[in-house]
């Protein structure tokens, strides 16, 4: 009876777990000739388009994954090993590729001449995100109750998504060509943000009632949002307006920080 309660949260991560690998299925897919711009299970979205929402769907998932384990006191050893598995591949290893067959889907020739920088990209971004995912594991969660350290391979999974659905909608690839050259430096720019030392506030439940209205009614649109797959603008200012506003404030506080840090390893 005790180990049902590990069924919810468990059934979320290998929901993302399986999402994840069907969005790289989906991008491969994407550049068999005649199925690229075919619409696949009845969304009317192209499959590279699809993949990256379905990564913003894992990214949705994962949160509501932490927050039954937290409801449920479900939280495991397991359960924290089986999450990173899902989060390398939804968060490390998928927007990774969806960068990288999406620019030789959009622009082959451009691709074609720019491949050692497309491969260097996805490089640093998928070590990234393992590095953090391993560090993450290795780090007491009490020391950092309130924090993340470094950009959480959720938010910079979403990001990469979100940007190539935006780039996709608005058809910068013909319009701004150069916008091509920055999906690769922002794998680059969100990979090291993964493994950097600055702090990012964790979504808690804030003492003020008007910010936590404001953050509660933010993140229900979110997820009506992401699962209706519509307004990415919204999402990606969501995410922007949070990372912006999260590191200004670890910044802010970051000797405090550190000083908590170092009482507790000591």
């Amino acid at each position: 009876m005790v180990q049902k309660k590990f069924f919810v949260p468990n059934l979320f991560t290998g929901l993302n777990f399986l999402i994840g690998i069907y969005a790289i299925l989906l991008m491969a897919e994407a550049l068999i000739p005649d199925r690229g711009g075919r619409s696949v299970l009845g969304f009317g979205k192209p499959p590279l388009v699809l993949a990256a929402w379905m990564i913003t769907w894992c990214v949705l998932l994962d949160k509501l994954d932490g927050f039954m384990a937290k409801l449920l006191n479900a939280s495991s050893e397991f359960g924290a090993q089986f999450d990173s598995l899902a989060d390398l591949i939804a968060f490390g290893v998928a927007p990774a590729l969806l960068v990288y067959y999406y620019l030789q889907y959009v622009a082959a020739d451009w691709a074609a001449t720019h491949r050692p920088l497309m491969i260097a990209s996805l490089s640093v971004y998928v070590i990234c995100a393992a590095l953090r995912l391993a560090r993450y594991n290795a780090v007491d969660s009490d020391e950092l109750k309130n924090y993340f350290q470094g950009l959480p391979s959720t938010f910079a999974g979403g990001f990469v998504a979100l940007s190539v659905i935006l780039h996709h909608k608005y058809e910068l690839a013909g319009s701004f060509p150069f916008s091509l050259s920055m999906l690769p430096l922002l794998l680059i720019l969100t990979g090291l943000l993964m493994v950097s030392p600055l702090y990012l506030p964790k979504l808690v439940r804030r003492d003020n009632k008007v910010a936590n209205t404001i953050q509660i009614v933010n993140v229900f649109i979110g997820y009506l949002c992401g699962f209706g797959m519509v307004l990415p603008e919204f999402l990606l200012l969501l995410l922007l307006t949070y990372a912006g506003w999260g590191f200004t404030k670890g910044l802010a506080h970051k000797a405090e920080i550190d000083q908590r840090r170092a009482s507790v390893e000591t």
